[in-house]
Order: structure tokens, then C-alpha cells, then sequence
């Protein structure tokens, strides 16, 4: 049935790199149905701390356990790049390169030739479906990868097999899908609709089975819900609130019990560029959102019904919404890894009646990690840092402005990004620019080291700079990689797609608690 292929290079490919593991392989037919899922921001760690809190496996029930004792458990899988957010970590799993070879390395990037900021899935030759055609939110696709995804290569192996990608984020939902996919809906939270783009629907109309799903208007009964603790408040570890931890909008403190707001209601000028439903995205009903559509979307489209392999993935956005407002160590981020814990136990339950778990290869991992708080890090002397872009533009700027007038034009993803027509038109050696640049910078408070294009590009490196490496591509990447000491970041200067608070923690580092990742695969990942 398929020739070139074979499911276990998509079993590969959904494993990061530098993975030690042996499994052992022993013959089955192929499954019906592959569902690959992505946890955004599930550090390896959760694991272990909320182990007890966890569903238990039988065999017809479980989440993170089942998985784990009946399937295979991946536990030294790190990512060997440096700009680890949730792009190219999504990339990276279903295409098993780094950002340096598919060109993804970031969420966004400057185009060295242009000067633009490129959103990583953004296109602008295409139209949104689901809303109206000029909406930006629905005008994108996965053409600035310079790779296919292994989602591709298994659909030219297999063209009768179906794959569909799903999350609530557009990243999420189209680079796991990849270039030849059946369709990929990710969610609008001005119109409450999951909507796709004309990249998979060139006539412009959502499949009949999502039109439907959006005439139910699910969205709408989240508003004015409260999310609640599900344990009882003692088995919580951490006080419900620290230093740092953000609001959710529509609340004075963040703390338990939060009610999700319909941003429209609120009478605050700072929050009219806001989307209606985005309370959602941050709170466990994501998560049920998202888990309904893939119902919907197996339902719709016959997936694992059809005498061929079909491939679903869906990746869980709002661990890292709820991570970025609240840090991994808190009281909201356990209740929403121990609520996925029984969503997936309900999904994994729905999938055996429906076609039968035996049929099913359920392969999980995390695109990233996360850091801890900086104001968490204080009682044992490492405080992290915030440092703010724009005041860490400006005083390079100052500083550099001595020597080098105007050469600076940008950070993005921890890189200074220089002028080069500048430094051309005026004589300047670029590596000696480079290089004043980055020890300017190492003056600063929270930057420890940096490494510099020419660095970069003439190789002999050291562990960390081949991370750097392997994050770096000529056009898409800045002139100085700014090292920052643990739990230290540059946070974004406003709140990201479909966030309804601000980031307050971050996952692009080399150090491990953001570069490791967990990676399970079902039982059936071992029958290839």
C-alpha cells in the first residue's frame, strides 16, 4: 500500500533529535489511524511532579500513563538548537531538521533582504476561509519552510491517505500538516470560527463537516465559565500566587478561580485590539475545544475508516498560553497538565470505540520547554532577568553609537540584527562590528556571552555555539546572538496571537529545562 515510505520514518520524525533510545520493532499491519500530538510547553518534568495526579492505566483507559506504561517512553530527548519556540519546534518533530535546514527559525524573523518581519507561516498570496477573505488570521500557509514535512513525503507515498492538522494556533495546525495536506483549521478568536486558508481550500469553503462544527457556536458557551481548581487547594504545591504571575484579562489577581471574559464587554481602551473569545486560549477549555474538532474532523472526513492509514495531528496550544501568563511552577499550569491528563483519557476512550485503540499509533511530544519565573529564582541567588527590547535597543544603541553611528537596525529572537549596505557604504569591517556590538552588550544586565555571524558561519564551535548553529540561517537570522544567563529573556513587547495576557516566562534558551522534551509513544508505535 505505500512504497517509499514507511510508517516508521514518521515514527522518526515525530521524535526530536539526539534521542537515546532503542525500541524494539516486531511485525503488525499497519494502523488505521496515526494521531500525532504535540503538547506546546510540556516540560519533561510534568511527568514526574504530577505522576499521582494522573488517570491510571488499564487497558481501555489512561492519558500520560497509558501511554507510558504501555508504550515506549523517550527520556533523554533534547532539542540541540537554541531558538526553541513553538515554530520550529513543531517543524523540527515532523520534519527531524533543525531551523538552520527548514528555515523556520522562529515564530517570526527579519527578511535580511527586505528589512520585514515575517510571521513564520504567514502568506500573503492567499485568503483566509472560514471569514472574510482580507482577514490576516486565515491568510497564511506553510511555504516558508524550505523542507517538506514528513506528513508530505507519507501523503506522496499514499495519496489515498488523509492528513489533517488541528490546534488552536496556526503554527500548530499547519507546519505539523505540512505543504500537502487535506487541511489544516486552526482557531479565530475575533469570530469564534476554526477557519483554514485558500493554501488547502482554493475554493474558499470549509469542508462541510467544519461549517457545521462552527454553527454550534461552542465557543460561545465558554464565556462567563469559571475555571476552578479540580483537586482539592492542598495538593497544589506552590501559593496560588507569586511575583510575577500575570492576570488574565477581566482580573485584579491571578488567582483561582478565574472566569473566562468576553473581551468584548470590557471597557478598557488597552484591550480593544484584543479578539472577543481569546479568554479561552489560556484556561483548560482549549484544550476541550481543540479535542472536539479532532472528533469532528474523524467524524467528517471518515479518518482510520477508510482501509488506509490517515494521519491526524493536534497540537495542544493552551499549556503555553496558560505557561507564558502564569510560569510553570504554578497552581494554573498543574490543574491544566492534570485536566489534559483526563481530556486525553476521554479522547484515547473515544478513539477505541470508534476505531479501536489497537488501530490507533498515538505518538505525544513538546515542541519546547519552558523557564521558570526570574522572581522565583531570588532566595537562592538566581534572580533572572527582564530585559525589556526596547530598553535593551536603546542602550545599544548609545553605547554603539560611538564607533559605529546607526548600524543597529533591530533585535529579533535574541539576535542584534546590523545594517549591512550601512556598514558597506561606510568601509567597515563587519566582523570587528560584530564583535563591539556583542561586548557592548555583554555590559548589560542579564547577557552573559554572544556569538557573532562570521563566528557562526566559519564553524569551530563550542557545544553551545553549534546550538547557536543550528538555529542560524543567512537570511533569516541577526548578526549577534545575545547569551543570557539562566531564567533570563527578552519578553515580547505585546501579547501574542490569540494571548489574552502578557508573557511573563519564555522557552528560547539552551538550558535544559527548555530544551528538554518529552516524547511518548503508544503501544502500537512499536508494531511498525
Amino acid at each position: 500500500m505505500i512504497a517509499s515510505i514507511r510508517l516508521s520514518l514518521l515514527l522518526l520524525c515525530l521524535v526530536p533529535i539526539s534521542v537515546s533510545a532503542q525500541i524494539k520493532r516486531v511485525n503488525s499491519p499497519s494502523p488505521k489511524l496515526v494521531v500525532a500530538i504535540v503538547i506546546d510547553q510540556l516540560r519533561y518534568d510534568y511527568l514526574e511532579r504530577f505522576d499521582a495526579h494522573y488517570v491510571a492505566a488499564t487497558k481501555t483507559s489512561g492519558g500520560f500513563k497509558r501511554l507510558i506504561e504501555q508504550g515506549a517512553l523517550l527520556t533523554n530527548a533534547h532539542y540541540s538548537y537554541m531558538n526553541t519556540y513553538t515554530a520550529p519546534g513543531h517543524c523540527t518533530i515532523f520534519t527531524g531538521v533543525v531551523p538552520a535546514k527548514s528555515g523556520i527559525v522562529g515564530n517570526e524573523w527579519i527578511d535580511r533582504n527586505t528589512g520585514r518581519v515575517v510571521y513564520c507561516v504567514d502568506d500573503t498570496t492567499v485568503f483566509s476561509v472560514g471569514i472574510e477573505a482580507q482577514s490576516r488570521a486565515g491568510r497564511m500557509s506553510p511555504r516558508n519552510a524550505f523542507v517538506e514535512m514528513v506528513t508530505d513525503k507519507f501523503k506522496a507515498a499514499s495519496p489515498k491517505s488523509k492528513v489533517i492538522g488541528i490546534a488552536l494556533k496556526d503554527r500548530g495546525a499547519i507546519l505539523p500538516a505540512g505543504k500537502n495536506a487535506d487541511g489544516a483549521f486552526w482557531f479565530d478568536a475575533a469570530s469564534g470560527n476554526w477557519i483554514s486558508s485558500s493554501y488547502y481550500f482554493p475554493n474558499g469553503k470549509l469542508p462541510k463537516w467544519l461549517q457545521a462544527f462552527n454553527e454550534r457556536k461552542l465557543p460561545e458557551s465558554y464565556l462567563g465559565k469559571t475555571w476552578d481548581r479540580l483537586l482539592p487547594a492542598n495538593t497544589y504545591t506552590m501559593p496560588d500566587t507569586v511575583e510575577g504571575e500575570s492576570n488574565l484579562l477581566g482580573e485584579s489577581l491571578p488567582v483561582f478561580p478565574h472566569r473566562i471574559v468576553d473581551i468584548s464587554t470590557l471597557n478598557d481602551p488597552r484591550v480593544r485590539r484584543l479578539k472577543r473569545f481569546e479568554g479561552i486560549a489560556p484556561t483548560p477549555f482549549g484544550n476541550e475545544l481543540t479535542i472536539e474538532v479532532a472528533k469532528a474532523a474523524i467524524e467528517g472526513e471518515a479518518l482510520g475508516q477508510r482501509g488506509v492509514t490517515d494521519i491526524l495531528t493536534i497540537s495542544f496550544s493552551s499549556p503555553d498560553y496558560c505557561g507564558h501568563a502564569f510560569g510553570p511552577d504554578s497552581q494554573e499550569q498543574m490543574d491544566m497538565i492534570v485536566r489534559l491528563d483526563r481530556q486525553l483519557d476521554e479522547f484515547f476512550q473515544y478513539l477505541d470505540k470508534k476505531i479501536g485503540f489497537e488501530n490507533c499509533l498515538i505518538a505525544l511530544s513538546a515542541d519546547h520547554g519552558v523557564s521558570p519565573l526570574p522572581e522565583l529564582m531570588q532566595p537562592d541567588g538566581r534572580r533572572g532577568e527582564r530585559l525589556y527590547k526596547a530598553n535593551v535597543l536603546d542602550s545599544l544603541r548609545k553605547m554603539v553609537e560611538v564607533r559605529y553611528p546607526s548600524v543597529i537596525e533591530n533585535i529579533e529572537n535574541d539576535e542584534v540584527v546590523l545594517n549591512h549596505a550601512l556598514m558597506q557604504e561606510r568601509g567597515y569591517v563587519v566582523s570587528e562590528v560584530e564583535r563591539f556590538v556583542g561586548e557592548c552588550a555583554r555590559s548589560l544586565r542579564g547577557v552573559i556571552g554572544y556569538i557573532t555571524r562570521t563566528e557562526l558561519e566559519k564553524g569551530s564551535l563550542d557545544p553551545t555555539g553549534r546550538m547557536a548553529k543550528n538555529s542560524f540561517h543567512p537570511t533569516r537570522s541577526g548578526d549577534v546572538k545575545l547569551l543570557l544567563k539562566p531564567y533570563s529573556f527578552l519578553p515580547l513587547p505585546k501579547p501574542v496571537q490569540h494571548m489574552a495576557q502578557p508573557t511573563i516566562t519564555t522557552q528560547k534558551s539552551p538550558y535544559s529545562f527548555v530544551a528538554k522534551a518529552c516524547v511518548k509513544v503508544s503501544l502500537q508505535a512499536l508494531r511498525l
